[in-house]
C-alpha cells in the first residue's frame, strides 16, 4: 500500500532530526539497498511511496506520523526568545534535539519552582533587576557580588574545565541552577550541535536555571555562563545567538555581551596590566592566566575595551578557534565519566536533592521521580540519594 506526501514534508522531518540524506536512506532502506531519499525530497511533485517506508521515516525521525501528509511544514517555534542568526539574517527551524533539550529544563524548572513556591521559598530578587538601559558597569558589579564570582575568587581555579565547574558552584549557591549537557534527552547518540545554539536561560524568581552545550569548546563555555548570568538578570528566558566574537545586531544580545565581558573580566583591571610591548596574543594569554578565564573571554574583552584593533582581533579568534578545536578533539576521545558525577553536572545536585528529598519523605511519587531523574530504576535512584543526599 502506498501513500502520497510531499517531498518538503520528508525533508522537514530529517532536518529536523539532524539526520544526513545517507543516514537516513541506510535506516529506512534495506541492508544494501538504501531508500531514494535524496530522490524523494528533491521531487517536483508530491510523490508516492510504501506506507511502511514512511512510518520508518517517522519512527527514525521521531516525527508525528500524521504530520507527514500536512500541505506544509509545521512551525515550531522555540518557546522562548530566540536571538539565534544565520545566513541572510533570518532564524533558522531549530533541531528535535534544541527543542526537546529546552521542553525537558522546562518541565524539571516548573516543577522544582512549584515545590520552593509550596515551601515559602523567598523569590530571588536579582531575577529581572535591571534593563538594557541600566548602567553595564553597574550590572557587572552586581553579578559578580552577588554571586561572588570577582578576580580574586576566580584565581583559584586551575583551567577552563575547573572555571566552569567552579562558576556552575557559585552559581548554584545563589539559587541558579546550572546544568550542562551534551546530548538530547537519554540518547548519548542525539549529540547537540555547538553551532546551532551554546546554551539557554530560564528565567524564573524561584527556580532559574542557565543550560550550557556541552559540546561547546570549554573556553567558550565560561562566556556563556556570564551571558546566560545577565539574562536572567533582564528577567528574559532566551537563547542567545552566540555571537561572542561580533557585533550583534540585536540591542539586548550586545548588552549581554559587554556586561559578561566586563563581569569576567573588568576593562579598568584588564588596561591596568594591559602591556603595550608585547604582542596582543602574548597579552591575550597573560590577561586569561590572571583572571583565570579562557584566552577566548580574555580576547573579547580586550576589543570592548579597544586594546586590540578588529584585524587583530579577527586573527587571533583564528588562531585560537585551531587551538579549541584541537583540545576539543582530545576532549572526545575521552571516556564518558562516572554515572553519578554526570548526573550532577546534567540536572543540578541542587535539583536531584529537592527531588531525593521529597521522594524520600513521600511528597513525590516514584514514577515521577523516575521522570525528573531520567531513570526507570529503583537501585539508581537509592543509589542517588546515597551520593547526594550525603554530600
Amino acid at each position: 500500500m502506498n501513500v502520497t506526501v510531499k517531498p518538503e514534508l520528508l525533508k522537514w522531518a530529517r532536518e529536523r532530526a539532524s539526520m544526513s540524506i545517507d543516514e537516513l536512506a541506510q535506516k529506512v532502506g534495506q541492508r544494501n539497498k538504501p531508500a531514494p531519499i535524496g530522490e524523494w525530497e528533491t521531487a517536483a511533485t508530491a510523490i508516492s511511496i510504501p506506507v511502511r517506508k514512511l512510518e520508518l521515516i517517522a519512527e527514525s525521525t521521531r516525527a508525528p506520523f500524521g504530520m507527514l501528509f500536512l500541505d506544509e511544514p509545521p512551525s515550531e517555534p522555540i518557546p522562548i526568545s530566540d536571538f539565534r542568526r544565520f545566513a541572510n539574517n533570518s532564524n533558522t527551524r531549530p533541531s528535535l534535539n534544541l527543542l526537546e533539550t529546552i521542553y525537558e529544563y522546562q518541565r524539571r524548572q516548573d516543577w522544582l519552582s512549584e515545590q520552593l513556591q509550596e515551601e515559602g521559598e523567598p523569590s530571588l530578587v536579582f531575577i529581572g533587576s535591571v534593563t538594557i538601559h541600566t548602567d553595564i558597569l553597574t550590572v557587572a558589579r552586581d553579578i559578580r557580588e552577588t554571586l561572588r564570582i570577582g578576580t580574586e575568587e576566580r584565581q583559584q581555579n586551575r583551567n577552563n574545565s575547573s572555571s566552569v565547574l567552579w562558576m556552575k558552584t557559585r552559581l548554584e549557591e545563589s539559587g541558579i541552577t546550572v546544568v550542562r549537557k551534551g546530548y538530547a534527552g537519554t540518547a548519548t547518540k542525539r549529540l547537540l550541535n555547538r553551532d546551532e545554539f551554546k546554551g539557554f536561560a530560564l528565567a524564573d524568581q524561584y527556580a532559574p536555571y542557565i543550560f550550557v552545550n556541552g559540546k561547546d569548546w570549554p573556553a567558550s563555555q565560561i562566556f556563556t555562563i556570564a551571558h546566560e548570568c545577565v539574562h536572567l538578570w533582564l528577567g528574559e528566558s532566551a537563547i542567545p545567538g552566540g555571537e561572542w566574537n561580533s557585533e550583534s545586531a540585536i540591542p539586548m544580545e550586545r548588552f549581554c555581551n559587554k556586561v559578561a565581558a566586563e563581569v569576567l573580566v573588568p576593562a579598568k583591571e584588564l588596561v591596568e596590566i594591559w602591556i603595550k610591548s608585547v604582542s596582543d596574543i602574548e597579552n591575550i594569554r597573560n590577561s586569561a592566566a590572571h583572571f583565570k578565564v579562557s584566552s577566548l573571554a580574555t580576547l573579547i574583552c580586550s576589543r570592548n575595551s579597544d586594546l586590540i584593533s578588529r584585524s587583530s582581533f579577527d586573527r587571533t579568534w583564528k588562531q585560537l578557534a585551531a587551538d579549541f578545536e584541537s583540545g576539543d578533539a582530545r576532549v572526545r576521545k575521552s571516556g564518558g565519566g562516572d554515572y553519578y558525577n554526570n548526573a550532577g553536572v546534567h540536572l543540578g545536585k541542587r535539583f536531584i536533592r529537592e527531588v531525593l528529598t521529597r521522594t524520600m519523605e513521600g511528597r513525590t511519587l516514584y514514577n515521577e521521580a523516575f521522570e525528573l531523574l531520567g531513570t526507570r530504576k529503583t537501585s539508581v535512584l537509592l543509589q542517588m540519594a546515597e551520593k547526594f543526599l550525603q554530600e
